[in-house]
């Protein structure tokens, strides 16, 4: 099996509703959603070792990784190690189980190389002093929506932030109206000051920015205020809305989902997810990576397929944490021997220091700059680019003897080069994994989608397309729902 072109998916729902899904991710060898789940999780119970552990404690995974790999990625060339983990690529001479895990990645994870080009927008003068990536994305984004919402009368901008998504809307279509709801009152005043500053007088009635934590039961407030903003602009009408969103963390992409379900003037749904590692959990607590979250699984499929395995598949906060990271496309391919060791180096050093800290104590980094990898590590060195801290009083404590101790306890088990190769073959192993991990999380919140319109008897339209460069900006995803009527 391999994984092709994804394609267009009709699904038949109760009382003659019909759902389009464009089936971006699930491989098209897969039958269905339960099916591609099933051995999804069955994958990830197997290799969870690879990122079930935070990166600034691998120790423990490095521990338990299979020898064959090991012994494979502490004999790698530069040039094998660059290229491993672009999984759709056909190298033949692995050792047989670095093959089968690569292999299995390829089946699962959705090949979505697109020809297509990205225009980046430079010196627009209301974007002055932005990045080549924040630019992209307001440019991308906004330009798809007003692509998409040209019968759309009302934009919801759900974290709003500083306005800068608003103002290429309203550049585009300017008779448009823009509600701006933002969590952080700085930033709604540095919005409208904005607006003042770079747009028409006229803009000023057409955009309001108000301060609002959004969640699933947002709705109301929403109604009310959009209809407000209408009225003020001389319209008695109860006027259509598009919910959007750019950089939604977290749960916000989630609440937005419910709205747009729950909201009957709301049409269309234009969310960009990210940082997928700061979804709320259930049990608040020290030991959070534990605990299980609100909205993950969201899905039923995936919580059903979660719920059959007999093993733990660790969709934990380093499984999100991966899921958001750099897409493959970033990965090192004409990455310097030298750099990967300097990283490997300094990712194993922050894991030793991890690793010898007892469960009352934090370490940090010091601010001084430091010199270039240099062996031997010595417990000399970890006190000196590490403070360490008691959790209990946040104060800072001195190292103590039994620190070094543990330390040439553990660095007994490996060379200091071993070390630093291992964890780089981790962080390997990791990037070839990022795009499935990543594909889990918004193909959960698209079968959620299906089912919860189905449910509701909605005729929906849901897909996700590719918007930006995602060497440039990774999480490169739209998801865009719309009611058919």
């Amino acid at each position: 099996m391999t994984a092709t072109r994804p394609e267009l998916e009709f699904c038949g729902g109760n009382a003659g509703t019909q759902y389009l899904i464009f089936n971006m991710s699930m491989p098209s060898s897969f039958r269905d959603s339960e099916t591609y789940f099933d051995t999804v999780i069955e994958f990830l119970c197997s290799y969870s070792w690879i990122y079930r552990e935070a990166n600034v404690a691998c120790i423990p995974s490095i521990n338990i990784m299979p020898l064959e790999f090991k012994k494979y990625f502490l004999e790698i060339s530069n040039e094998k190690l660059n290229a491993f983990p672009y999984i759709h690529e056909n190298i033949s001479d692995y050792p047989s189980e670095l093959c089968s895990f690569r292999q299995q990645l390829s089946i699962l994870t959705p090949n979505l190389n697109s020809p297509k080009t990205f225009d980046v927008m430079r010196n627009n003068r209301n974007h002055k002093g932005l990045s080549t990536k924040k630019t992209q994305e307001i440019k991308q984004l906004a330009a798809h929506i007003h692509d998409h919402c040209a019968n759309t009368q009302v934009l919801v901008d759900l974290g709003a932030g500083l306005g800068y998504l608003s103002h290429a809307l309203y550049g585009l279509k300017p008779d448009c109206l823009i509600l701006g709801l933002e969590a952080d009152m700085a930033r709604v005043e540095q919005a409208r000051q904005r607006c003042l500053r770079c747009l028409p007088p006229d803009a000023i009635n057409s955009i309001r920015y108000l301060q609002k934590f959004v969640s699933f039961d947002s709705g109301s407030y929403i109604d009310e205020q959009t209809s407000e903003l209408a009225r003020n602009n001389g319209s008695l009408d109860r006027k259509t809305i598009s919910i959007i969103g750019l950089h939604a963390c977290g749960d916000l992409s989630i609440n937005a989902m419910h709205l747009f379900l729950k909201m009957p003037r709301v049409q269309c749904l234009h969310i960009m997810p990210c940082c997928y590692h700061k979804l709320e959990v259930v049990n608040h607590g020290r030991d959070s990576d534990a605990k299980s979250f609100t909205n993950f699984p969201l899905s039923a499929a995936l919580g059903k397929s979660v719920k059959k395995s007999f093993k733990n598949p660790f969709l934990n906060r380093p499984f999100l944490r991966l899921a958001c990271q750099r897409s493959t496309s970033n990965w090192w391919r004409d990455c310097t021997e030298g750099a990967h060791k300097e990283h490997g180096y300094r990712m194993y050093m922050r894991a030793l220091a991890e690793a010898i800290l007892n469960s009352t104590e934090f370490v940090k980094p010091r601010k001084s700059r430091f010199p270039v990898a240099s062996y031997p590590i010595d417990f000399f060195e970890i006190k000196r680019r590490f403070q360490l801290f008691s959790k209990e009083s946040g104060a800072s404590v001195e190292w103590q003897p039994s620190h070094e101790n543990m330390f040439f306890e553990i660095s007994t088990m490996y060379t200091d080069q071993e070390g630093s190769m291992l964890v780089e073959g981790l962080t390997c192993l990791q990037a070839a994994m990022q795009k499935l991990c990543e594909n889990v999380v918004l193909f959960d919140r698209l079968c959620f989608l299906k089912e919860a319109a189905e449910n509701q008897k909605l005729t929906v339209q849901v897909r996700y397309e590719t918007l930006f460069d995602e060497k440039i900006s990774p999480r490169c995803q739209v998801l865009f729902a719309e009611k058919l009527f």
